[in-house]
């Protein structure tokens, strides 16, 4: 069965937009938040799936700023959803609807009402000051306010004057995403989440472009002290149903890119490129993998804690392997450079003179080999499909190892590759343990388990 088989029902806690106060319907002899129900799921940070079922019930534009709550009953193939949004603009309440405050919805929530003791939490933080969460800005009454107009001004210095309204494209745990139109094509803001392994991607967008020309698009404008940057309209991403030979020549560009790239590692560090070269991830292997089984329980944010006993166990084994690959490919020749972090075919796209990569919050200088651990994430591939991938996979590592040829013989890079598989994988695990951290609930399920599956991916790939 697919997603259509599905029903959402999408619960509104709708804040006033100046006022420390909650929107409730009280039709009916009580008090529920405007709801609403559509076919099919929803992914809870898609506000153009999600904002037009409240304006129908407003009969206004709002801006959506998080998910409050998702719940799924595979069995009813039911999905439950609850968004915090507020109005652009003060509005008297839809007719049968009230703005309440934490004192007029004591009552009810006293009485174990949930709608409203959700409202009454709402309205009580709005009237603290505390709304929001301090690593997703996005989420306070205000924001969108404050970027909007930045935007606005940002685009009328350089000569490109919005012409048309700024639109929410995306708004998640990790990032925000806004689009507006100018008297010369559509421009996107981006900002995103504090996690300790994120760059100030403006900042380094910008190094980049310097370094590497038209293979990294270069901000129109930064506003770095906030990590705001618009980036104009480059085209589409590739996607993952391109043609073979296409993403090869993802993976020979990409690799020129590095290339370019390792003789200035300390003007990349400077830009604030983490540095997470084999020697740190080293020192992480052996200080966080044993301590999963040793602890047995880790906070509840580590997807690391779905693992089952038997593959922790595994893990805490594959330590000294994993040391030794790290040292013995720190014994090659091919320098550390930069590593994209998320290299895979939704971030790239086409430029006039070849690929163009973009989305580097995950920015950082290492091993260039850890990088082609995430171009083809498969995790579902059809039992037919299986040989076809690995198939593919293969042309990638020519593909890319020939880049390199004036560095090792191909043995030797043949060599460095297979070390380097379980160490990008690794390295992927210690960057979705670090995001999936400072997430607060309700977190994404492919978001939170991605740590597991990346550790699993390292006992996987693991040299002899």
């Amino acid at each position: 069965m697919s997603d259509g088989d599905w029903r959402a029902s999408i619960r509104w806690v709708v804040a006033h937009p100046t006022e420390p106060r909650v929107l409730l319907d009280r039709r009916g002899g009580g008090l529920a938040l405007p709801a609403a129900e559509r076919p099919g799921r929803v992914w809870t940070g898609d506000p153009a799936e999600l904002l037009p079922s409240l304006h129908e019930l407003l009969g206004a534009d709002a801006v959506l700023l998080r998910c409050l709550e998702e719940d799924e009953d595979p069995t009813a193939r039911r999905q439950r959803t609850t968004f915090l949004a507020v109005p652009r603009t003060a509005a008297p309440p839809p007719a049968g609807m009230a703005w309440l405050g934490r004192g007029e919805l004591a009552a009810a929530a006293a009485g174990r009402d949930g709608d409203a003791a959700l409202a009454a939490r709402v309205a009580g933080e709005l009237e603290d000051g505390h709304s929001g969460d301090g690593d997703r800005p996005w989420a306070a009454r205000g924001w969108f306010d404050q970027a909007e107009a930045w935007l606005a001004a940002s685009m009328e210095r350089i000569g490109r004057p919005l012409t048309g309204p700024v639109r929410q494209v995306r708004v998640w745990e990790l990032s925000c995403l806004l689009r507006a139109p100018t008297t010369s094509g559509d421009v996107w803001f981006k900002t995103n989440a504090a996690s300790p392994l994120f760059v100030n991607e403006g900042v380094v967008m910008e190094t980049l472009a310097g370094l590497l020309g038209d293979q990294v698009p270069a901000p129109l404008a930064v506003d770095a002290e906030r990590g705001w940057m618009v980036l104009d309209d480059f085209g589409g991403e590739l996607g993952w149903e391109v043609p073979a030979e296409e993403i090869e020549e993802v993976a020979r560009s990409f690799a020129r890119l590095q290339l370019r790239a390792a003789g200035h590692v300390e003007r990349l560090l400077r830009a604030g490129c983490h540095d997470r070269r084999l020697e740190r991830l080293a020192a992480q292997a052996e200080a966080w993998l044993p301590a999963l089984e040793a602890d047995g329980q880790l906070p509840a944010m580590d997807a690391a804690t779905w693992l089952s006993q038997e593959e922790l166990a595994a893990l805490a084994a594959a330590v000294p392997r994993l040391l030794g690959a790290c040292q013995e490919l720190a014994g090659h020749a091919v320098p550390p450079s930069l590593v994209h972090g998320d290299l895979h075919l939704a971030n790239v796209a086409r430029g006039p003179r070849g690929p163009r990569f973009f989305d580097w919050t995950d920015a950082c200088v290492a091993h260039p080999f850890l990088d082609l651990a995430t171009i083809r994430r498969g995790t579902s591939f059809a039992e037919e499909e299986v040989e076809a991938e690995l198939r593919l996979r293969l042309r990638l590592r020519d593909a890319y190892l020939a880049e390199w040829a004036s560095f090792e013989p191909p043995d030797r890079l043949a060599r460095a590759w297979e070390l380097a598989l379980p160490l990008g994988a690794l390295h992927q695990a210690v960057s979705y343990r670090s995001i999936v951290a400072r997430l607060q609930p309700p977190v994404d399920r492919h978001m939170a388990g991605s740590t597991a599956w990346w550790l699993r991916r390292v006992l996987a790939d693991l040299p002899p």
